[in-house]
This record gives structure tokens, C-alpha cells and sequence, in this order.
């Protein structure tokens, strides 16, 4: 509450997604009057289809801080550990949320995303958080005096926040709208703008955790084809200087389209392909079997041949792959599946066995904002103070969650960001913390 003798602060909120409801929340406890304006018909959508409804909440990996990219990964890092994982499981805990941990991925015991959504709501309502819905931003600033609404950037004062219908007044806003990932959930990239507007430099938003686009005739006949992989995008960069270096490597279940690759180890690389300026220089690398060596495949394929000479060769390897990839391989090895495996000699086998563990991909690029999960790109990170989040250009001024800088792997990094940079946004916000 406020203390006696003093006038509340009064503090706006933009956008009612994880990043903003948590600042919300945190500034109310903090004793601040808050009004959470949402564009959208209700809140929290984007909140609803994480993790494919399940949302899962954060991540208890010890190295979690280091994870992110962007301008702000340092920033980002900083705020993490101001607000970390034990943090946010003791802030749902106290909501009453009950969670379950698998393998360091945490989601809510209920398996529902809605169920986050609803602790949250109850929160902001127990709270007295004026949540204000179907109100998109038009335009935002600093009032000159106590009436107007001219905006003098740097200096000190009232804030205004116009929609399309009221003028909203406040002591402090924290932009927290979303990026340009999911658009239909109301994540439309307007935040930029906004942005924009106040005098900040954001960095060419692109997505990130995304399907890739590749070049190839054999994608229709591999549709929906899942494997295990172990994927490393290179750069082939064409000064020779530099020659070829490996942007980025994981493994895991890999999902073959129509147009290329997906799953999430594609997502986890595919920041890499969408910030990139050529994307004729990259290539992908898949090993489609990453937990044995090369020289035991190979031994292993002569091996069987040898006790099924009258096989055909695309029978030696039905054990080893999935059926739909098998005429694949043996068409980049060149051999043909009419071959007999007692026909079979080393070199060969050594050709199959190098197209099923160095399978290359040329890549054209990522899908759209419509299907990625968040977005490379955002708000320039040395125009914020790293300790609260507030701008660097005005007082009063903070941001938080994807519309800055910063992006993470897929397995609640994300939404763990979301987490920490309201808490903090929100609770400098409130506590006035640019002065100690």
C-alpha cells in the first residue's frame, strides 16, 4: 500500500502478456496504483499457446543466465539472477500453482497453460490492477505541464498513453508488448513503434525458434518424418579469410516438411539463419545417427551383408532408419536399391554411411512471424539501464519482456525472461530505483 501523507504512484503497464502482468503485479505489491492496458479482447493469449498449451514456466539449468543472445544478452543475464528460476517458483508456488520438474523443464502440475493464466488474473484482481482490455496504443509521451500533451523527450514528468479511446495519465510506463512473434495473439510488433516514438533504436526484429526453409525435391515425399539428429548450421562465407565456421549445433528430434526442416533442434539454431544477410552461404549438416560413430556403421553394414548377401541393399538399412529416408540416402550415396548386399563393398558402405551422418541441406531461410515462438531483435540494449530496465532517453520509462533485444532456447528460457524483466521493470517502476 502507499504510504500515509503520499500520493500513490500511478503506473501504466503495456500489453497484458507474461512480461506485463508480472510488472503489473510487482508494482501493485510494491504500492503502486497500476492500469494494464491490453489490445486484444482478453489477456494473456500468447501465455495460452506456450509450449503447445502446456506453458512450460522456466527452466532450473544452472546456466540458465547464460543462454540468451541478442544486444541484451548481457543485460538480460543480469536481470535472470536479479529474478531467477527458484524466484519464479516460489512467486507461483505462492499464487498457488503446484508444478512438476522434468528434466529441468518446469510446467504447471495441471499440464494447462491456462491454469498460469488464471493464478495470474486472480492476482492482478486481489491486487486492485485496473486491467483495461480491447485498448490498442496510439501514442505516447511526456506531458509538458499539467493539462497538455507535448512531449518533451528527457525531461522528467507526467506520462500520457493515448488510445482510441482515452488519454491515460501516469507517473511511469513500462512497455511491455510483445514482439513481432504469434501476431494473432496480438504480439503485432506495434511495441516497435512505440519504441520508435519515445527516441529508441530497435534492432530489425526476425524470427527465431522457427521451421527452416530448404532447397530440395525430396522434402513432399519426407513430410512428417521424425528422427533423431544432431544439426550444425556452418557458414560458408565467401571471403576466403574467414572460410567456414559453425554458427550453432544441437541435437534432438528433428521433423522432416514439406519445405524443409522443423522440430526443436531446428528451432533452437534457426536465429542464426534468420539474422543472417546471406543465407546462400549457409548450409545445414544433419547426422541423422548421432549416437553411433562412423566406423562402427560401417563395420556394422558389412557385417549384415555379409549374413544376407541376397538382401537388397535398402533392406540393410531398414533397421537402422526410418523407411521414407532410406530411398534418400541411397540416392545421395549413389548406389541403387536394387543392389545386392553381398555385392556390397567397403567403399560403398562408407558412402552410405557418410550421406546418413553429413546430410546436407541448402537453406533459404526461415518461416514467417506468423509461426515463430519469439523474435531475434528489439530494443537496442545499451539505451537501458541493465540493473532496472529503464530507459537511458527518459525517466519514467521501462521496458520489459520480448520487446527488448533478447532470446533464448526453446525450454522455458523465454518465458523465465518474461518473468524476471517484469519483476524488475515493475519493481523499479514503482520504487523509483534509478535513484538507489
Amino acid at each position: 500500500m502507499a504510504e500515509r501523507g503520499r500520493t500513490q504512484k500511478q503506473i501504466i503497464v503495456a500489453g497484458a502478456g507474461a512480461s506485463g502482468m508480472m510488472a503489473a503485479i510487482t508494482a501493485a505489491r510494491a504500492g503502486a496504483g497500476v492500469t494494464l492496458l491490453e489490445a486484444m479482447e482478453r489477456p494473456g493469449r500468447k501465455l495460452l499457446i506456450t509450449g503447445n498449451g502446456r506453458c512450460n514456466l522456466t527452466n532450473t539449468d544452472c546456466g540458465l543466465s547464460r543462454r540468451y543472445h541478442g544486444s541484451a544478452a548481457a543485460l538480460a543475464a543480469g536481470v535472470t539472477q536479479q529474478f531467477d528460476a527458484a524466484d519464479t517458483l516460489a512467486f507461483f508456488e505462492e499464487l498457488g500453482l503446484l508444478t512438476t520438474d522434468r528434466e529441468g523443464y518446469v510446467y504447471p502440475y495441471s499440464r494447462q497453460a491456462a491454469s498460469v493464466l488464471e493464478v495470474l488474473l486472480a492476482e492482478l484482481y486481489r491486487l486492485g490492477v485496473k486491467i483495461k482490455l480491447n485498448e490498442k496504443i496510439q501514442e505516447i509521451g511526456i506531458c509538458s505541464d499539467g493539462e497538455g500533451a507535448e512531449k518533451e523527450p528527457g525531461k522528467a514528468g507526467s506520462w500520457f498513453v493515448r488510445t482510441g479511446g482515452w488519454t491515460y495519465r501516469a507517473d511511469a510506463v513500462i512497455l511491455a508488448c510483445g514482439s513481432a512473434a504469434a501476431p494473432a495473439t496480438g504480439s503485432d510488433g506495434s511495441g516497435y513503434a512505440l519504441a520508435r516514438m519515445l527516441g529508441h533504436t530497435v534492432i530489425e526484429p526476425s524470427p527465431a525458434l522457427v521451421p527452416v526453409t530448404c532447397r530440395g525435391d525430396f522434402f513432399a515425399a519426407l513430410a512428417g518424418v521424425r528422427c533423431r539428429a544432431r544439426v550444425s548450421l556452418v557458414c560458408d562465407a565467401a571471403s576466403a579469410t574467414r572460410g567456414k565456421r559453425l554458427l550453432a549445433s544441437d541435437t534432438g528430434e528433428l521433423q522432416w516438411t514439406k519445405y524443409g526442416v522443423s522440430g526443436i533442434v531446428i528451432f533452437q539454431i534457426s536465429r542464426f539463419i534468420s539474422t543472417c544477410t546471406r543465407m546462400e552461404d549457409l548450409t545445414l549438416y544433419l547426422d541423422l545417427l548421432p549416437d553411433f560413430e562412423e566406423t562402427r556403421l560401417v563395420r556394422h553394414l558389412l557385417n549384415r551383408a555379409c549374413r544376407a548377401k541376397e538382401m537388397r541393399i535398402s533392406g540393410l538399412l531398414a533397421g537402422m532408419l526410418h523407411e521414407k529416408l532410406i530411398p534418400v540416402i541411397l540416392k545421395r550415396a549413389g548406389l541403387s536399391a536394387k543392389l545386392r548386399a553381398g555385392c556390397l563393398t567397403q567403399e560403398q558402405a562408407g558412402r552410405l554411411i557418410e550421406a546418413v551422418k553429413h546430410f546436407e541441406l541448402e537453406v533459404t531461410g526461415t518461416k514467417s512471424f506468423d509461426v515463430c515462438q519469439v523474435c531475434a531483435g528489439g530494443v537496442e540494449a545499451s539505451e537501458l539501464d541493465p540493473r532496472t530496465l529503464g530507459s537511458r532517453k527518459h525517466e519514467g520509462l521501462y521496458f520489459a519482456g520480448e520487446l527488448i533485444d533478447a532470446d533464448g532456447p526453446c525450454g522455458g528460457y523465454n518465458l523465465q525472461w518474461a518473468w524476471s524483466s517484469g519483476y524488475v521493470a515493475g519493481m523499479a517502476a514503482a520504487l523509483d530505483l534509478r535513484h538507489g
